[in-house]
């Protein structure tokens, strides 16, 4: 039988190894866009984990989760405006 969790870390195990090597070759090739993708898809994984804690009933750390994608997006999302 599958988790009902499964297709979370799925997306977040994904979400992180995409970021790293999308990263990876933003830093080594200097392309400022693939950077914020990056941060976005490091938020995705974030948010992942915090759906996960919920379903676990784990409350506090679903939310720090949450506020900590939240916070990235919101930083990102106004930078890419600013340029």
């Amino acid at each position: 039988m599958r988790s009902p969790l499964e297709k979370f870390t799925l997306i977040e195990i994904l979400s992180i190894g995409i970021a790293a090597v999308v990263g990876l070759f933003a830093m080594i090739q200097g392309y400022l866009i693939l950077l914020f993708l990056t941060f976005y898809l490091i938020a995705i994984s974030l948010i992942c984990e915090a759906f996960i804690f919920l379903q676990r009933r784990d409350t506090a750390h679903a939310g720090k989760q949450l506020v900590r994608a939240i916070c990235i997006l919101i930083f990102i999302t106004y930078t890419i405006f600013q340029i």
